[in-house]
């Protein structure tokens, strides 16, 4: 097993490698005047206001985030930002309500990469748990409280953020809950988020996507708290397989989560119909490998999937967004997960 500090300089290093990877592309445009860090679904503009909203919808979860921003405050390079974020999960073994907040602060280090502090709290209920649940679940049974302190440092070099061809995204970002905040469980992580847009030929679009992350424990929590986990398999993580099935289980094959995660995307895009549609309408093929681990001994065995899909961006007024459907085939089926899956949901994958 490698030693905590060792893996924790490991991935910040490579943390690091990719995000100083983020200068000027070799056919980079110009970049959008605003940095996106995230890849939302949908977008309102007004001035320097921006809202962005994000969800997932299954039939076993549901979520949904708002984050707004306001930029240039007082002519300077400064802006706020606030995030509301509500969650619900129905398993076999538990029920999960969420609901929280984080508030942000940063400033423009130049247009194109922005630092940000922020504070988050939420509230996390776990209930109607099974008498054969894990012990993961039983242990943050009722109401659980999360106050984390963050930092982040994104770089945002794409011509468009739902069109884009050319440029890179990246973001390196830490977090630390602590019981002194006022918090139930003490742990800390850093996570790094990169992906490199080129467009070699007239109208094919090539994206690369590596998302890392890690988190330990400490102080007097045991273990960091399932609901905080990384689980991979899904619409926006290995799309040939089911969601959270390439993530850690315990007894009778009950999903608990990873404490690291590593998945790699691989996509090509073109534009269809591309003078009636306005460069709206685009399809794309992609493979996704990748998987979440308890310990760095058991990094390996990755999942992997295939597929194409269609996305559709929505330009209407100030709102965008973008329809997205992505039917991916299992590479590697494990137990009785189907050999494909169809995605349908708002907003890009990366």
């Amino acid at each position: 097993m490698i030693p905590r500090n060792s893996a924790l300089f490991s991935l910040a290093a490579a943390s690091m490698v990719f995000f100083l990877a983020a200068g000027e592309p070799a056919r980079a445009q110009e970049a959008a005047t605003q940095p996106v860090p995230e890849v939302p679904a949908v977008t309102y503009r007004l001035g320097q206001f921006k809202i962005d909203g994000s969800g997932d919808v299954s039939s076993d979860s549901q979520e949904l985030n708002i984050r707004a921003q306001v930029r240039d405050l007082f002519c300077s390079p400064g802006f706020l930002s606030a995030e509301g974020r509500v969650a619900q999960e129905k398993f076999r073994h538990y029920d999960l309500h969420r609901w929280g907040a984080e508030m942000g602060t940063g400033w423009a280090l130049d247009p194109k990469t922005d630092l940000t502090a922020s504070v988050r709290r939420e509230a996390v209920s776990v209930f109607n748990i099974s008498p054969d649940a894990d012990l993961a679940y039983r242990s943050v049974a009722g109401l659980n409280g999360i106050a984390a302190l963050g930092l982040a440092l994104s770089r945002d070099q794409r011509d468009d953020p739902y069109r884009t061809t050319h440029g890179i995204r990246a973001k390196l970002r830490g977090e630390l809950a602590l019981h002194a905040l006022g918090s139930d469980a003490s742990f800390g992580r850093i996570d790094s988020d990169w992906a490199y847009y080129t467009t070699p030929w007239k109208d094919l679009t090539l994206v690369e996507h590596i998302r890392l992350g890690w988190m330990e424990n400490f102080d007097r929590t045991e273990d960091v708290p399932f609901f905080e986990r990384y689980f991979v398999g899904g619409s926006n993580t290995v799309r040939g397989h089911r969601g959270r099935w390439l993530s850690p289980r315990d007894i009778e094959d009950q999903f608990v989560g990873g404490e690291i995660q590593m998945f790699n995307n691989i996509e090509a895009r073109w534009p269809l119909f591309k003078e009636r549609c306005r460069r709206r309408l685009s399809a794309a093929v992609f493979f996704d490998i990748g998987r979440s681990f308890r310990r760095f001994s058991e990094v390996g065995d990755f999942g992997a999937g295939a597929g194409a899909g269609l996305r559709y961006v929505i330009d209407w007024w100030q709102l965008q967004g973008v329809l997205r459907a992505d039917l991916g085939i299992n590479l590697n089926p494990e137990d009785d997960d189907s050999s494909t899956h169809l995605h349908i949901t708002f907003g890009m994958p990366f």
